[in-house]
Order: structure tokens, then sequence, then C-alpha cells
């Protein structure tokens, strides 16, 4: 593998080091001793040598008075030699000037520095792995001490010990090892080597704990967590204590036991303030003596950071650790009382019981004793109890979330200069940056009631990971500035892994909490992670010196981005860490010990660096001295002064590890144009393995400025076509180039290739192209650097690069509901004709909805194929099934997702199914004798964009007709960067109508995440069905919930306990009366129907044997399946249940009734989480276009996925019942499948007009869930019969659409998705003059405006009609005209144009947010209805 070397030059810069002893002199001898540490290098070879004879002659040379054994603290004897003892300040110097010692220093107390990372990093589940050697591998893990029950220790399958194992079990009282932890020991005034403070169990278990699924924080970050080799063996040597820190006399006492028990990897998350010299410095020392005996030690490089030169961990032997993030962040969401959202950073694990809360800033409530600074920092004292109680406090420092919690708030808004990760805080809170908290005390000053809620926080996926954290420590390296730190980056931020669960998980007092899984962020967690990565290398390569593994991890690191992470190589060092790659780096940096003896002597005097190495060491003379830059180091560094022309030449020699005959390259990449970088030899020539090769590195450069320019920076990677470091800053990234070219010769592989080719700086561009899209557009997908990425965006004939996102599943009766029934009038033929293509999570072959009994062979125009993977088998039903992506390897559902949508779209009709007896009746799809071909995106961890671009590419060339995917971002990105946007595009160029979910993010306003003009975007609503259940009282009330509940309780009246009363002693009241994890007593709520004030309470009731459960929710509109007997109840209802228990009895008895079915007048209303407009990116469009049924669909279903993704519910079954907008989203799509049956020859914009100007209006005011208006269920709900006669219809052809594209994209852009010729128009239209059959326009807050739209109209009813406009407003503020008010057709499939102008006063900018009416042409016999929307800006 190339190698790659960081090249980094530094202008001198002065340090004044102070050492200051302050000297009182007390008559009594022990009171002015302190423990000093007295180092003597390594053992001697004389096997007659005492060392505790030594030590003790040595003390009693220099101590006057008292005995010498009672001040002998500690006997370094076993891996190297020294001791410790309490000592004057004269007995200290005396013994610094004995020629035996090294170096005598204070004892002082270092500071602990403080799963998806694993996969982050590519050392996922499915790893090759060397499961023999890894299993006798040991970790020595110096902390504080293990947690031996947890089930990351558990030894379940562990063969015994390893016979190298020379170690012992002393971890003293009650403390067991077994064949998982096979050692453990403690070291000072610690009594036990188990672990109190849960940091040494968790770095334990990030480094070799087991594969513990289903692990979370109070359900955040929730998966597997695993250390990097999870069959490693683990050995515990805990040195710190809580209230004294870690003693260094203890951790070099630590080291001594770890090497000569014959561990292979050391990881300490220990440091000290400042960076020491390497012989006064515990862990330099002893991983020092660990090289020697081929340990590696990994340390962390400290949490000083972002300072210049903070880094502690500066000792050439050691791997020093950067921290950074991870994909996964943390967030949580303020929402003030005005509907604003403002993102914070904190793990909050809690949900206040309300919508909105108190704002009060610290200054309001201090109490009087306090400054105005220190009111508003709500200091310790500052805030008086009776102002803050019940109210959110807003803190501008950190420190005050401790007394707002304190004092009695409900929550509290913190300010912080850095807000890269989250902490976990005792109470809802948040911390915010400057300008979202400034914006926060803005709203506040603009409101008398000033209000917020904070919710629980949540994860999300963050793209721009990975990026160095604040805290972490910088370099350069003020010890020895010519070696490069920290040399190498791990993840950091936001880890989940092991802990003790009698820790405190904050350091409040009143934080209760106790877990077994938690969170942490720290160099203290990077550490691990690389030690388990080392782990990981050494059981490949057993043999490999320290300094070779160490060399691969840094050779193979993935480059960073010094724009995000300046200072650059002082932040990150080499990159972040691969550990997949490390495995093959094809050439190491080699040290041996000598090499490390050579490096001391270029900053030690020779008769102490022949007491480190314990033997006749000679130091070459002055004139020979060898510089620390030629120290043979994976990086290189070099000093130069400021402002004066530099020349350096830095000489190494690398090692042949891989090929036996290979040649290497080299080349420098990233260099200043200021500095001349020359590689001789450029090419290195290997005949053998093991083989070595010096070259040299000379740099030339004018110099460096004192200010503007502190260092510069380079890369030296050496490649021999096979190997290469230039992968690992890549990731994947979506190359959109539109069209495909008519030319018959042009080869898309070939020319997708061709362009990598340009970019990548190597000649293995093959290797970095991951897909191309080549069937029915142009495009490919590629592992990309930064650099890559922006060269390929600046290419003419590129239209966009965008990062390969995941986006998410948006997760019967509803077909009669909308008036498609069984005997509805159907067009056989072409419906057996219509083939609809579903992108979701694969399909569920054996299902009956997919049987083909009675079905003819597939269309002649099908051109697809049936490539579903192992024991997957299409019919002529399931005519088609591809999967894509490394996460699977057949097109099979496990979800049950992608089969409850095909179904709902296109299944069969099956009679007499039900979920246990719920929903009764037939389940079918809109067009049921049509065609599926189904392609399968969606995994476990989402679906990413890359494959559904894939999926797009395929579906088209296949010959689909209609396609759904009830898929979705998180967040509304732009056209050419939005992966269902470029697909739908390509897919109506060919005729096909693609139909998207909305999405599930309401109801806060413009949430639709679907926007493009082209796809048909489907809201969710109700139907007339609703399932329900009820809760019948001790008094005999009834209250009616909202749940599947398929369950039947045996009795007629249970005990109800309310989740305070029944929680353990280790909860708070609010998270008792929440039910949260942990807060139950099984024995307290056995038999029992527990009352929860969270919905999360329900599955925590279920794990801890309640018999059933209560539970409050905010939404009213939606049953979910549960696990067991219960029900969700609104506010007001659970409220009514809460005062019976409390009030009305002292034997409060409940029944939880099985669900029933009534149907509900009030439908069709638009769910609460369906997402609303405006559309954020095109608001002259209005989204979503349309609505269907979204909420309580009975369809087919997976038989192997679980029903409610609750562990425990071990039911399965072949119909469900599920709610979302990918549930509205096929009812659209079978829709539209059933208009093209009858109009087969049908532009996708006419079929879409049909579906949106024959929708049945909906009622604005009926509901809450209405109240967006046409930005919750745009034209209205869905009607397919009436839509195969519209009368008439907007059209759109691609020439419109690409019109519209010219208004947002560059010309040359807009030729490229087009794929000819077009011309953008020099004098541009409007948006809102595009042909859609919906009229929306944008307008300025308290400003009159006039507005005018233009449309055209094509008769598809009879030759010779009349059409007459009307219109129907619902303000009187706006005066509507149309021009033409009638349209006279004579012939079918004539257009006639029309002019709709609106006039008003303007729209005030917080009371009326839109205005809205309708606009119908009308023949007596169609009427064809478009809504109009006059809205204000964003």
């Amino acid at each position: 593998m190339a190698k790659n070397g960081v090249l980094v030059f530094s202008y001198i810069f002065p340090i004044l080091m102070l050492n200051m002893s302050l000297l009182v002199c007390i008559s009594a001898i022990d009171e002015n001793r302190k423990v000093y540490i007295v180092y003597m290098g390594s053992l001697p070879s004389n096997e007659s040598y005492s060392p505790l004879s030594h030590h003790l002659n040595i003390l009693e040379r220099v101590v006057k008075n008292g005995s010498a054994a009672n001040l002998l603290m500690r006997s370094y004897r076993r891996s190297f030699n020294g001791f410790a003892a309490k000592l004057t300040d004269n007995e200290r110097q005396a013994l610094a000037n004995m020629k035996e010692v090294v170096s005598v220093f204070p004892s002082t107390t270092l500071q602990l520095q403080t799963t998806r990372s694993w996969d982050f990093i590519g050392l996922n589940e499915t790893t090759h792995r060397n499961a023999t050697v890894e299993s006798d591998i040991i970790i020595g893990v110096i902390d504080t001490g293990i947690w031996p029950e947890s089930e990351s220790f558990k030894d379940d399958g562990f063969a015994p010990a390893p016979k190298k194992w020379k170690g012992a079990c002393k971890g003293g009282e009650n403390f067991t090892c077994n064949n998982k932890i096979i050692g453990a020991r403690f070291y000072g005034p610690i009594q036990s080597a188990r672990d109190e403070e849960g940091h040494g169990t968790h770095t334990a278990s990030t480094a070799a704990g087991n594969d513990v699924k289903a692990v979370s924080f109070y359900k955040l970050a929730q998966g597997a967590a695993r250390g990097a080799v999870p069959s490693a063996r683990i050995a515990t040597y805990a040195v710190c204590s809580a209230n004294l820190g870690c003693s260094t006399e203890s951790v070099l006492a630590a080291f001594d036991d770890a090497i000569a028990d014959g561990v292979d990897v050391i990881t300490i998350s220990l440091g000290g303030m400042f960076a020491m010299p390497f012989q006064e410095d515990v862990i330099a020392i002893g991983a020092f003596h660990a090289s020697v005996k081929g340990i590696l030690t990994t340390n962390s490089a400290g949490n000083s950071g972002p300072i210049a030169g903070s880094v502690t961990s500066v000792a050439p032997w050691l791997l020093s650790v950067a921290a950074s993030s991870i994909d996964r962040r943390i967030i949580d969401k303020v929402i003030l009382g005005n509907g604003t959202t403002v993102v914070g950073l904190s793990v909050n694990s809690f949900t206040l019981n309300g919508t909105g809360f108190p704002l009060i800033y610290g200054k309001a409530a201090a109490s009087r004793n306090c400054s105005e600074f220190a009111a508003g920092g709500c200091h310790s004292g500052c805030l008086d109890g009776d102002l803050v109680k019940g109210k959110i406090v807003l803190c501008d420092e950190i420190s005050g979330h401790d007394v707002a919690y304190e004092a009695g708030a409900v929550g509290s808004i913190l300010n912080a200069d850095w807000v890269d990760f989250p902490v976990i805080l005792a109470q809802p809170a948040t911390i915010l940056r400057d300008h979202e908290y400034n914006a926060i005390k803005s709203y506040m000053n603009s409101t008398e009631d000033a209000r917020a809620n904070i919710l629980k926080s949540e994860a999300e996926r963050d793209d721009t990971a990975p990026v160095i954290a604040s805290f972490s420590a910088r370099g350069p390296n003020i010890i020895l500035p010519e070696i490069i730190k920290p040399d190498i980056s791990a993840p950091g931020v936001t880890i989940l892994a092991a802990y003790s669960p009698v820790a405190p998980v904050t350091n409040s007092p009143e934080d209760k909490r106790h877990v077994k899984y938690s969170i942490m962020s720290g160099t203290s967690m990077s550490c691990p992670h690389a030690a388990g990565a080392a782990a990981y290398v050494k059981a490949f390569h057993p043999d490999w010196s320290p300094a070779a593994i160490k060399s691969s991890l840094m050779t193979t690191a993935w480059p960073m981005n010094v724009t995000n992470d300046s200072p650059g190589e002082f932040a990150y060092g080499s990159g972040h860490i691969n550990p997949v790659q490390a495995i093959n780096p094809g050439l190491v940096y080699e040290a041996s010990k000598e090499d490390y003896i050579k490096l001391l002597c270029s900053i030690l005097g020779e008769s102490m660096v022949r007491l480190i190495s314990g033997d006749n060491s000679t130091c070459p003379t002055h004139s020979d001295k060898d510089s620390p830059k030629d120290h043979n180091y994976p990086s290189f560094a070099g000093v130069v002064p400021v402002k004066k022309a530099f020349s350096l030449q830095f000489h190494r020699v690398v090692k042949n590890v891989g090929f036996a005959n290979s040649t290497y390259s080299a080349k420098i990449f990233g260099k200043n144009t200021q500095v001349d970088i020359k590689v001789v030899p450029e090419v290195l020539s290997f005949e053998s393995l093991n083989q070595e090769k010096p070259f040299d590195v000379t740099l030339v450069g004018p110099g460096l400025s004192d200010d503007s320019q502190p260092h510069v920076s380079a890369s030296l990677v050496w490649s021999d076509g096979t190997h290469s470091t230039i992968d690992e800053d890549r990731k994947v990234h979506i190359v959109y180039l539109g069209s495909l070219p008519d030319n018959v010769v042009y080869s898309p592989l070939s020319h997708h290739l061709g362009l990598l080719e340009k970019v990548v700086e190597s000649n293995s561009a093959a290797n970095f192209l991951t897909r191309s899209y080549k069937r029915s557009f142009s495009g490919f997908a590629a592992k990309l650097t930064d650099r890559e990425r922006e060269r390929l965006a600046n290419m003419k004939e590129v239209v966009s690069v965008f990062p390969s996102r995941m986006l998410h599943p948006q997760t019967t009766r509803s077909w009669d509901f909308i008036g498609l029934n069984e005997q509805t009038k159907r067009n056989a033929g072409d419906e057996s004709d219509t083939i609809i293509g579903v992108i979701d999570s694969g399909i569920w072959p054996e299902s009956e909805s997919f049987k083909d009994d009675g079905f003819s062979p597939p269309p002649k125009k099908w051109k697809g194929a049936c490539e579903g993977g192992k024991n997957f088998t299409c019919n002529k039903k399931l005519i088609g099934a591809r999967f894509y992506g490394s996460f699977t390897d057949s097109a099979r559902d496990e979800r049950g997702h992608g089969t409850h949508t095909a179904s709902t779209a296109a299944g069969n009709a099956v009679k007499d199914v039900s979920f246990y007896g719920l929903a009764n009746g037939t389940a079918r799809g809109g067009v049921p004798t049509a065609r599926i071909a189904s392609y399968k995106v969606c995994g476990d961890v989402g679906c990413p964009s890359e494959a559904i671009l894939a999926a797009f590419d395929d579906a088209i060339a296949d010959g689909v007709n209609i396609i759904t995917i009830s898929l979705g971002n998180q967040d509304v990105i732009s056209l050419q960067n939005d992966p269902i946007a470029i697909g739908a595009f390509h897919a109506m160029t060919k005729g096909i109508l693609t139909s998207n979910s909305a999405g599930n993010s309401g109801p806060s306003n413009a949430t639709v995440a679907s926007v493009a003009p082209w796809i048909l975007t489907a809201a969710a609503s109700s139907t007339d069905r609703r399932i329900f259940d009820k809760v019948i009282l001790g008094n005999g009330t009834a209250i009616v919930g909202a749940s599947v509940n398929t369950f039947k309780l045996n009795g007629t009246s249970f005990p109800l306990i309310y989740g305070k009363e029944a929680s353990s002693q280790s909860c708070s009241e609010l998270e008792a009366g929440n039910c949260l994890a942990g807060c139950l007593e099984s024995g307290l709520v056995k038999g029992k129907v527990v009352l929860c004030d969270l919905d999360i309470g329900l599955n925590m009731a279920y794990r801890s044997g309640a018999l059933g459960s209560i539970v409050r929710v905010d939404w009213d509109d939606d049953s979910q399946i549960l696990p067991f007997p219960a029900t969700t109840l609104s506010d007001k209802e659970y409220n009514v249940i809460k005062s019976y228990y409390k009030n009305s009895t002292r034997n409060a008895r409940v029944n939880i009734l099985r669900s029933e079915v009534e149907r509900d007048a009030a439908a069709p209303l638009v769910a609460s989480f369906s997402s609303r407009g405006p559309n954020s990116i095109l608001p002259e469009i209005i989204k979503p276009d349309i609505s269907a049924p979204g909420i309580s669909i009975l369809a087919a279903f997976s038989p192997i996925a679980s029903i409610t993704d609750n562990p425990q519910d071990t039911r399965h079954v072949k119909y469900s019942i599920l709610s979302g907008t990918s549930m509205s989203c096929p009812h659209v799509a079978g829709a539209a499948a059933y208009v093209k049956t009858f109009h087969p020859d049908w532009s996708p914009a006419a079929i879409k007009s049909s579906l949106m100007t024959t929708a049945s209006p909906m009622n604005v005011s009926y509901s809450s869930h209405n109240a967006a208006g046409e930005f919750a269920y745009g034209s209205g709900h869905i009607n397919p019969v009436r839509a195969i006669d519209p009368g008439l219809v907007y059209e759109a052809s691609k020439e419109d659409y690409i019109q519209l594209l010219c208004l947002v994209l560059d010309q040359a852009s807009v030729r490229l998705i087009a794929g000819d010729n077009s011309t953008c128009s020099t004098k541009k239209g409007s948006l809102q003059d595009h042909n859609y059959p919906s009229l929306a326009a944008v307008v300025t807050p308290n400003k009159s405006f006039s507005v005018t739209f233009h449309r055209t109209l094509k008769n598809v009813g009879p030759a010779n009609s009349t059409y007459n406009a009307k219109i129907l407003a619902n303000s009187t503020q706006v005066d509507i005209k149309v021009v033409p008010q009638v349209l006279s057709y004579k012939s079918l499939n004539e257009e006639k144009t029309f002019a709709v102008t609106a006039v008003g006063n303007g729209l005030s900018d917080e009371q009326q947010a839109h205005v809205s009416a309708s606009l119908v042409w009308s023949d007596e016999i169609h009427s064809v209805r478009s809504p109009i929307v006059i809205h204000k800006k964003l």
C-alpha cells in the first residue's frame, strides 16, 4: 500500500518553562516530604541483582532521619527499574545527582481524558478476521478498573486464557475474572479493580468488548456495542480513584505489571495537563519499556484543544490519538412559542410533559446578592427558586445547568463557546452556539409570554464526519517538535459503550440515573479505538513490531480536510484511522529499540541513555549525531527559522511487507507552491519480502512568515498501483451527468472511467467507481476526495456532484373509501399490461397478494429481469426483482415495508384477511391485475441514494409504467442533488410517472421533502375506518384511546399503578412518571396496568413484566400496533385517568379492552405526521400535490419482519397495519396506474393533472390537522374513478420542465440534463407560469400585490364543449379575475390559454401566512378544480 508520509514545517516559537518550588521548612521530618518517582532505566540482566535491595540501599544513602524502608512507597522491579518514595527536596536532589539514576520527578495526578464508531471506520461485523490469533491477543487497560459483570465482558464460548499469560486475577474483594477478563490488579489507595467511575469499563469495551446487540442510552444511539476485537482478552489495571485521580506512581506500577504479565497492546486514556520530558513522563517511560518487549501503547492526545502545543502524549514510541466525530450526531431541538425550531447539542433523554413552558433569563430570576454578570451565567446561589420553578432558564454559561436544576427549573438553555459535541445533562436542557442562543434571547424580548419546549434528543446522520473535536489537543510537539503529534485520529465523540452501573451518569448529585451503557466523548474514547485497531492488525501480523503496527495504521489513515480541521496535521496527525486497510499497508517504517536509543541520544546524555536501555549503548559523537527529524518515523516534520530561506533533508527507510516483487513510485500531494519537494530515488524496487530501501526527501523554500503562515504541509505517497492510501479520505458521491447522449457509439462506462481518471491522482480509478448509471440516464457513483469532487463539479459535462445519503421509509378499506371498489369499471386488458415499479425494501414473493393464478406471461414490452438473489423466484404477477448495495444478497423483504407498499399499489384481491381479526375484509391494490417489479434499495441502516439512483436507472430501462417510491430525505435538497428528483425526471421523459411520499415530519411548515414538479407528491390522510380501544375504569367510566391492541385481558379489572409509585430508588420523580428505562420495579408492576406520562414508557412497562400500560401521547389521530394490552391517550383523556387514580379511590382498577373498528365520519383528515408545505425550493409550486389514505392501512407484510420493533414481541403476520406517507404514496401510484389503463397514451403530466383537478376538496377549518390548508393536502383527496374522465388537463412536456429548470439552473447544466441543445429563453419567464394544475405565488408581507398566472388547458373530454370559470374564495381580501371566463373547444386535444389575476392589499407578517381560493372550470358535467394560494416568503 502506498505510504502516506505527512510533511510539516513550523517556525521556531519561544518556550519559557519556569519551575517554581515553594519550600516550607517544618521541624517534623515527614511534613515536607512528597512522593517522588526515581526512574533508573532498564533492569540489569545480572540474575543476582535484587531491585528491592538496590532501591532500599540508594534510599538509605540519602535519608538522614528515619527508616528508609518506611519511606519506600513502591518498587518497580518486574519490567523496568525504579521506585517511588517520600522524599524531602534535599533527598530528591541527592538522588538526582547519582549516576545510576535517570530522573527524579514528583508523583502527580493524571486526568481521565474522557457502536457505530467501528462501522464508521470500516471495521464492521462482517469484516474478515483472524479469529484464532485474535482470541490469543491480550489488551491491557490502564484506567479506573472494570465492571466484570457487564455483558460486554461475558466469557461465553471463550477458551481458557492463552498459555503466554503470566498475570493474575488480583481484583480484590468480590471481583471474579473469567475467560474474557483474564487478569485484574489495583494500585494505590484503591481497594478493588471494580470500576466505580465508568471510564475504564467504557474504554475496555470500546477496545475489545463483546458484540452486545440492542443497547442504547435511553433509546439514543441504539444498536450493537462492540469492540474492535471482540474475541480478544482483557487485563485491567485500576490506577484511578474518584477522589484522588490517577497517581503517576500507580500508573508506572501498572506498566511494570502489564509488561511482565504478557499483554500484547496497552491502552491508557490518561494524561497530564502539560507535556513532560520523556525521562519524567511515566507514560512515556512505561511505554518505552513496553515497546522493548514488543508491546504497542496507545495514549490519548489530551483534551486541552484547540490550543496549539497542547498535546501531552509526545513520545515517538507511543501511538498518540486525537478525537474526531463519526457520522452519527446527537442533537436536540428547542421549539419556541412562535413555532421556530432551534437545534442544539446535548444528550437529553427527557421529554417535558407539555407543549410549552415559560422562559426566563437568569438575570430576571436572580437573587439580590448577585451581579448581573453572575446572574446571567446562572452562577451558584444566583437563581431564586420561586422565580424559576416550572420554567426553562436561559443561562449564559454551561455551568448554569446544575444551578438551574438545583433551583427547581424544569429545564435550561445554555450558551457555550464550543458546540461540536453533546454532553449528557441532568434535566431537559440544550447547549447552543452564540447565534442560536441570541436568537432565543431576541424572541424573549419580542413577547411578554415567551415559551419553549425542549424535545428529547435524537440522532441524525452527519455527512461532514470525520471532523476533529474542539477539545482534542493539538500539536506541535513542544518536547520534540520534529515528531508530529498527535499521530492519528479516531472516533472520540458520542461513543456508546459499556459503563459501570454504580457510576453517576452526570456530575450532578441530584441525577440518580444509572445505566449499563453510556455515551462519552473525549480523547479517552479515541485512544481505545486505536488500541483495538492495533490489536486487529496484530491478529494478522503477530510477529510485527510495535513500530510496524503503528506505521501501518498511520500510513493507511484517511487524509482529512485541512479547511475543516485547521491546524491540519497538528490536529489529526496522519489522518483518520482505517484498520481494515492497515492489515495490508505494502510498506512500513520500521523502528527498533536501537533506533529509539539513537533518538534519545540526541536529547539526553550517554550515561542516562545506557541506564534507560539497560546495556552499553553508545551515542555518536557530536558531529555524527542524528537529527530527530531523521528518526524513521511515518511522518516528517522540520523546524525552520521565521522569514528565512530553508533547505531541509529527511532520511527514511521503508520495509516491504506487501508483494515480494513490487515497485513503488513516489508522488507528492497537496504541496505548497512556495516549497519545492524532491524525493530521491523516486522509484523503489523490491525483490523480496522484508527487504528495506532507503530514500531522501529534500525541501527548499523561501521562508515562513511569523503570523499568517505558521506551517505548510504536503503528503508523500509511495504507490505500487495496488496499495494506495489515497482512498482513505474518500466518501461515496453521485456524479450526475444528465441524459444519455443519442450517439450510438457512446459508452457510458468508458466515459465515466475517463472522467474519473482525469481527477483521480493514481492509476486505479476503476477501484473507486462503485456504480455506473448507463441504462436510462448518465452518471456514476464513486469514492472521491474533496479535491476530486470539486474538480469533477467544475467540469462542463457534469450537472452536479453530491454525497450519497441515507434516505428512509416513510412509514383494506382504503380503496373502497376513495371510490375504487371491486365493482368499479376497469380496462382489464390494459391493466394487465401495466407494470408498477416499487423502489423500497424488497418484497415477499410467496405472499398471496403476489400469486400469479390466472395471469398471462409478462407483457412483451418488459425488458427487465428476475435477479432477486438466493431462493427468490418471480412469477407472472411479480415479473421482475433486483437488489442493490452491500447490505443484502436478496430482493427478499425482511422489514415488511416494501411488501406492504407493493400490495397496496397492485396486490391481488385476497379475501378474509385481517390483523388478528381487526380490519377484516379483502386486501387488494388499486390495480390488482397489474404486474409488479421490485427494486430493493433499503436495509436496516436506511436506503443509500446511490442505490436509489441505480434502481431508477434500471426501472426506466426495464419498461415500468409507474414508479412508486415511499422513501425520502429528512431535509429538502436542491433538484440537481436529489436522487429521487433526478430519477423521476428521466422517468418522466420516458413517459413514466413517479409518485413519492411527502414525508413524515409534520405538522411543521415547509417540511415536505418531495418538491420536484414532475413528481406526484402524496400527503397522508385518514379513511372512514378508525381503530380504537377502550379503557374501562373501576368506576365504570369508559375512556377511548388509539392503539392496535390485539390482546384481551383475562378478567374484568386489574390494579392500576402510576410509574412514580412503581419506581426503583435510582430514578427521579420525572423519570419514574415517564417510566424511563430502569425506573420500574418488576415486583411492583407485575400483574398491574402501569400509567406512564410518556409513550416511551410503554416498552419499559412491557419489559418490566407489567400486565398492560396506559400512556400519554401528543398525537391522537394514528393507532400504532402495541406489543401487549395497552393504549395511547391524549392529554385530556390521560388526565381523567390520573385524576381517578389519585383522587377517586385507594383501589384504582382498570381493564383495557381489545381494539375494535368504528366508522369515522370526519374522514378524510390529513395526518398530524404528514409533512406540510410550502415548497422551500420552488415556492411557486404547491407541495404536497394530493392527499391519499395513509392511516391504519392493512396490506401484505413480510412474515419474518417484526411487527413492533420490540425484540420481546415475537409475533409474525402475513398482513399488517401501517401508517405513514409511505402508505399514501402507493395509493397514489395505484390510482395513477388505474387512470393509465384507460389512457395509456397520456403523459405523466396529464395523468397527474387528472388526479389533482378531480380530487375531492377538503375542509380547511374542520380540523386542526387540516389547518395548513393546501399546504397540508395539496389539491385535495384523491378520487381515481373521477380522474379517468377529467374533461380538461394541464399538459406539461419535457420542454416545459426544461424551461422551468432554466429559471433555477444555468443553460449548460440544463442542456446536460435534457440531453440535447435546449436553449433557455433570454426573456426568462416566471415559475408561477409553469403549466401546473395548482397555482401559487409568493408575495412580500404587508405590501399590496397583483399577481398574474398564465395557464393552458387541453381538452380530453367531448370534442365540442364549453367551460365556464368560477372562483370559490375563502377570503374577501383578494380579488381574483379570470380572462377569458369562457373556454370553447371544437375538437379533442385542442388547447386554450387563460390568465388568472389576483390583487390584494397585502398579507400581514404574523396572522396571515397565506390566502387561498379555487378556480373551477365547468361544462356542467366535468369540474376541473385548481387551488390558488398566495403566500408570504419563507
